[in-house]
């Protein structure tokens, strides 16, 4: 738009800014999502999140979901809720390790009835990431 206003377009920001800050919603900003005062970071080992308010580092985890997560219960004061979801996020590492070595077994093995067990337990081991993706979800969705 050549013929905007800057100075209307900054104070429509500035509005949009500030309902923003009040509201629960993540929002990408460079390389970082916000939710209210919480921030989740990627670096090449996983998410950080961190409590502007505070002033701190809250912690690290393995997928985006569960950062998201975390910064969401920081954000609207759920502390409550962090071990849960810090336990969550243990599990469904473990079973998307489960699911990659059994992945490999699959794929590599020669031997037909190790195959057929490994195969099993694939889908075992993804259906239990499935199951625990959703249950992190409740946290953010207040389902």
């Amino acid at each position: 738009m050549k013929n905007s206003n800057p100075e209307l377009l900054k104070t429509l920001e500035d509005i949009v800014d500030a309902e923003l800050d009040q509201t629960p919603i993540p929002v990408v900003k460079g390389n970082s999502i916000r939710i209210k005062n919480a921030v989740v970071r990627k670096n090449s080992h996983g998410y950080h999140v961190f409590d502007l308010a505070e002033k701190k580092h809250i912690g690290y985890w393995h997928t985006k979901l569960t950062a998201v997560a975390i910064a969401h219960c920081v954000a609207t004061k759920q502390t409550n809720s962090i071990n849960k979801i810090k336990y969550l996020d243990n599990k469904l590492s473990k079973h998307y390790n489960d699911a990659v070595f059994f992945k490999h077994t699959v794929e590599n093995t020669k031997d037909e009835l190790k195959k057929e067990a490994a195969l099993m337990r694939f889908d075992i081991a993804i259906e239990d990431c499935w199951l625990i993706r959703e249950q992190i979800e409740n946290h953010i969705f207040d389902k």
